[in-house]
């Protein structure tokens, strides 16, 4: 009884097994028909001509905002340095003329 006990145990065991080996085939062929799909569909996108086109507009607009940055920023740093050349003869004038107060003060 036992023996038979254990033979229907090991037929039951290998058809289980014999299930997941089908299943497992079954979800690998899924896994494979899926990342075709993905494939094919990365392939369409980038040979779209709508997508290059508008990775060239992409590319053309941010090498335009760049150049206006770069001018921008250079008209920034232009001012930048006439204020502080403006402050320093203001100040310059400001401590002539506390001089002058000073020494006419002083008078």
């Amino acid at each position: 009884m036992r023996s038979k006990l254990m033979l229907i145990a090991a037929a039951a065991a290998l058809s289980l097994a014999a299930c997941s080996q089908e299943h497992a085939a079954e979800v690998k062929e899924g896994a494979k028909a899926a990342a075709a799909d993905v494939k094919d569909a990365a392939k369409a996108i980038a040979n779209d001509p709508d997508v290059k086109e508008a990775g060239t507009a992409i590319k053309e607009s941010a090498k335009e905002t760049g150049a206006e940055l770069k001018e921008a920023a250079g008209e920034a740093g232009q001012e930048l340095k006439q204020a502080g050349r403006d402050l320093k003869q203001d100040a310059k004038e400001g401590a002539a003329q506390s001089e002058r107060q000073l020494n006419q003060a002083a008078k």
